[in-house]
């Protein structure tokens, strides 16, 4: 044995012999009710922060009796943190030099939580009301990772390549940052999604059947990262790098104390992609004979450089007043070359070949966003009335130049060559308030209103080389506005009886549409205006036992509204193809029913089941047709895609989370999902049973190395005369801190097969095709943090990451 090894065995000899002599410990017993009723708590959070820098020192969490008890405390003086969901935080200061066996802390109900990471046995999954919670802050696995990681395990939630979030395969899903809706256009929620770390997640909020104070239609999803800290500050320095490959530094800087916390992050990014799509489509005439055969194999690259810069202030007023705001900008630059190779038979007229190559470079891509906004809350007293008033304002560009390319496969057709230009404006912003007033017997009282408007400007420029000049094309070069506005308003009414809760809810929302469109020709102008109102009733029944059981059921009635776009009767014209709206279009309505069960086993885990029922009626999907358009085809058959109405159509289905933690070392989850979708089109009727699975497993090794793998698979899913291709995927990975946690690092390989697959079979009566995608998703990821300050920030420390910002969808 070398001298090294000696002196490490003596200096951990020494330690051990000086903690089993050390000072005379102390113990804090008590319990934890509420307020109002004084009825125990179970499960809540109690801490024992040191006074001079508010460092976690001993925690527990109360038991089904809301008794809590804090061992191996070294005499002196600390602050006391008690915090549970659906509370209000409570720190006091506490000396602690003799045992204590009867403390007694009440807790106010509010929204308010403040978090201590305390290591015990605690459920990952939870239900309150209408929420489905996934404890983020709670599961081991997914620290290293991202949001998209974090949401990935939520129940029902599924994040794609791109980072497209939907809630049981619906898109329609609305996302709320620290229960105040975020507004977020699509790339700004991407970014906000790529860029948060898991880490600085306390929670996941799903509610997959929301009550009338929502205004979604397909769910509502809150990831909460608020945390409220003494004086402390932060910095922190990271790097994420890939091998497909990809580099990101990052730094963030945190400063608090009891009345303000300030956050400042700052990102770059730069990375590679590469993906390959290849299928065939098949188009009929209205006689059955084959118009048209196409075969395709696309390969695409492309190079991103991005940043962020986020800002983040929140303002403790008062006790009663609280002010946040919230200011970001991300600019990005991009290039791209895609290469087509298309096999092509075209049969009508005559047959001939009309093969191609197609190259398509978007060398000079660039886009910005920006946003800010304000949220502000007051409290009256104690009971929990309060009004808070919130605005929000967002701003995205995005505009490129590029060529096209064809180069016929016969070589007695002359080539084709093009100049693009493109460029989207999208402006927006919202004004809220909201009302909650608890009454006398149990009863709260919610009141609101909503205002939104958004506007969208889209122009594109194509322009063909003929006899050595760039000449416009007429009906491909287009430029169109649109414009949203809704007014919403809700009231709900809430009922309690001890762990029985009743809520009632009704919503009214109003939409104004318009759009114009015209050719840059000044031609083909085409205008829609209209607006629609509806009623969103909704009741929500939930009951939890003093064992952490719970039980719930809810229905509402949800409706969906065209967009502007998809009224409008102006036709945008491809290469081989074109698109069109249809003015016919009506509401469509949803009807929901939902029953959840919950249940905590202590030294088991959780499991949770919820079925449901959904029905539509006038479901609004896409349908391919087969026609002509001389203006542009002259007398070749096109296919071309309208919005339509479907009759009907109906979902229902079970899903199932199991989260089994035999001990502090090891975490194993799976979260399946078995439903069938059907509908009805005219004369014709269609539906699949689909299920789904994610398997997680996560475990330490000798106390210092945390290893985690998943494996998910998604069967192929149904849609009006169309099903996806089945997904799967698996990944592994590894993580570890050192020196007091001041540097982390994590390894990760994603997809370790090179499995991952998206795509889509249909099969319309006149146009049928195949195809399938993929990227180059197998990669190994690794990652760096460095932390300088006080780490019970570290949850706040990307919070700059675009909270509030976007827009609404018009």
């Amino acid at each position: 044995m070398n001298t090294t090894k000696r002196l490490i065995i003596t200096l951990l000899a020494l330690v051990a012999l000086g903690s089993s002599v050390q000072a005379q410990t102390l113990k804090v017993k008590g319990s934890v009710r509420d307020h109002v009723n004084e009825e125990e708590l179970m499960y809540v959070n109690v801490g024992l922060m040191r006074t001079t820098d508010t460092v976690f020192m001993r925690g527990a969490v109360t038991d089904e009796k809301g008794e809590f008890k804090i061992e191996d405390v070294t005499p002196g003086n600390y602050l006391l943190q008690v915090s549970c969901v659906g509370y209000q935080t409570h720190i006091e200061k506490i000396d602690v030099h003799n045992n204590i066996s009867d403390k007694i802390i009440e807790l106010r109900r509010g929204t308010v939580l403040t978090t201590v990471e305390i290591k015990t046995d605690r459920p990952l999954y939870t239900m309150l009301g209408e929420k489905n919670m996934y404890n983020t802050k709670d599961d081991p696995s997914i620290q290293t990772g991202t949001a998209s990681d974090a949401l990935q395990n939520a129940p029902g939630v599924e994040v794609d390549a791109e980072g497209n979030i939907t809630l049981r395969g619906v898109s329609s899903v609305e996302i709320w940052i620290n229960d105040r809706p975020s507004h977020m256009n699509e790339e700004a929620l991407k970014q906000y999604i790529k860029q948060l770390p898991a880490n600085a997640i306390e929670r996941v909020e799903v509610i997959t059947n929301p009550s009338a104070r929502y205004s979604t239609t397909g769910g509502v999803i809150n990831i909460v990262t608020t945390q409220k800290i003494t004086r402390n500050e932060l910095l922190c320095l990271g790097v994420r790098a890939r091998t497909s490959p990809g580099i990101s530094p990052w730094a963030s800087y945190v400063w608090a104390n009891e009345k303000v916390d300030f956050n400042l992050y700052v990102n770059a990014g730069y990375t590679t992609h590469r993906m390959e799509n290849n299928g065939s489509s098949l188009l009929l005439a209205t006689n059955g004979d084959t118009s048209r055969y196409q075969e395709f194999n696309t390969k695409i690259n492309s190079r991103n450089i991005g940043g962020y810069t986020g800002l983040n202030l929140n303002w403790n007023i008062s006790e009663k007043s609280h002010l946040a705001t919230w200011l970001g900008a991300y600019p990005y630059w991009s290039s791209s070359t895609s290469t087509l190779d298309m096999q092509y038979l075209e049969y009508f007229p005559f047959k001939q070949n009309m093969g191609y190559i197609y190259t398509d470079k978007n060398p000079n891509g660039f886009g910005w966003g920006g946003y800010g906004g304000a949220w502000f809350e007051h409290r009256f007293d104690t009971t929990g009335r309060k009004v808070s008033v919130s605005f929000s304002g967002n701003i995205w560009n995005e505009g490129g130049i590029g060529t096209e390319s064809f180069v016929y496969h016969d070589t007695t057709r002359s080539s084709l060559y093009r100049r693009t230009k493109m460029n989207n404006n999208n402006p927006s912003g919202s004004l809220s308030v909201n009302y909650t007033h608890p009454l006398k017997n149990g009863f709260e009282l919610e009141a609101g209103a909503e205002a939104e408007m958004g506007n969208g400007l889209e122009y594109q420029c194509f322009d063909t080389l003929a006899a050595g000049n760039y000449v416009q094309e007429q009906l491909r070069s287009t430029e169109g506005t649109e414009r949203g506005r809704s007014l919403n308003g809700y009231v709900t009414l809430q009922k309690r009886w001890g762990g029985f809760a009743v809520k009632l809810g009704l919503r009214g929302e109003e939409d104004w549409k318009h759009s114009e469109w015209h050719y840059l020709n000044g031609t083909g102008s085409t205008t829609v205006d209209t607006n629609f109102f509806g009623l969103v009733p909704s009741i929500h029944l939930s009951y939890q036992t003093k064992t952490f059981t719970s039980y719930s059921i809810s229905y509402s009635r949800r409706h969906s509204t065209p967009g502007s776009s998809q009224l409008s009767t102006f036709n945008h014209y491809e290469d081989y193809s074109y698109f069109t709206g249809n003015p016919n279009l009506l509401m469509s309505y949803t009807h929901n029913l939902e029953a959840a069960f919950n249940k905590y086993i202590m030294g088991f885990g959780n499991i949770g089941l919820n079925a449901y029922f959904r029905a539509n009626t006038n479901e609004i999907g896409t349908m391919t047709y087969v026609g002509t358009a001389p203006e542009y085809f002259g007398s070749t058959l096109v296919n071309y895609t309208r919005p339509e109405n479907i009759g009907s159509s109906h979902t229902e289905g079970i899903e199932a989370n199991i989260t089994y933690r035999p001990n502090a070392f090891l975490n194993l989850r799976l979260n399946a999902s078995l439903f069938n979708y059907g509908y009805n089109y005219q004369d014709f009727s269609d539906s699949k049973l689909s299920y789904s699975f994610r398997a997680n497993i996560w475990t330490k090794v000798g106390g210092w190395l945390e290893l985690f793998a998943n494996a998910h698979y998604s069967s192929p899913r149904l849609g009006l005369y169309s099903l996806s291709v089945a997904n799967k995927g698996f990944d592994f990975g590894m993580s570890s801190d050192f020196f007091d946690r001041k540097l982390s690092v994590y390894l990760n390989v994603n997809d370790i097969f090179g499995m991952t697959e998206w795509g889509e079979n249909t099969t319309a009566p006149n146009y049928q095709t195949t195809g399938s995608q993929r990227y180059d998703s197998r990669f190994v990821s690794l990652g760096l943090t460095w932390r300088i300050g006080k780490m019970e920030l570290e949850s706040k420390a990307r919070q700059g990451a675009t909270e509030g910002a976007g827009a609404p969808q018009m």
